[in-house]
């Protein structure tokens, strides 16, 4: 019997200017067949996540992320350093503190930045 798996994709980048987050969601959507992926936001990735962000070419992993009971993070620290708060946020994502974090990263088997 194999050992299970714990994989995190780790969005670093924007939405804007790069294909980077859109690329990790989607990561996290063909992942989810064999795994169960944890998408972290970090750093400028938390600005995927922004109420008024153009979400266009990735709501839709967004939603079946969601829809299959996966869980998106946003790191708390990444929001504090840009001024940004729970608030300006979607609701399909959940914050957590930057030891949470840092955890979470610590404890995977593979972590796949974005």
């Amino acid at each position: 019997m194999s050992e299970e798996k714990n994989v995190v994709i780790l969005l670093r980048q924007p939405p804007h200017g790069t294909l980077y987050p859109v690329e990790g969601l989607r990561m996290t959507v063909a992942l989810s067949g064999d795994f169960e992926p944890i998408t972290v936001a970090i750093n400028d990735g938390v600005y995927a996540f922004l109420k008024d962000v153009d979400k266009t070419m990735y709501s839709m992993h967004i939603d079946f992320i969601k829809d299959i009971d996966l869980d998106i993070y946003v790191d708390r620290k990444a929001l504090n350093e840009r001024g940004l708060t729970k608030n300006d946020l979607i609701d399909q994502v959940e914050v957590k503190e930057h030891g949470e974090i840092l955890k979470m990263i610590e404890d995977s088997t593979v972590a796949i930045p974005f």
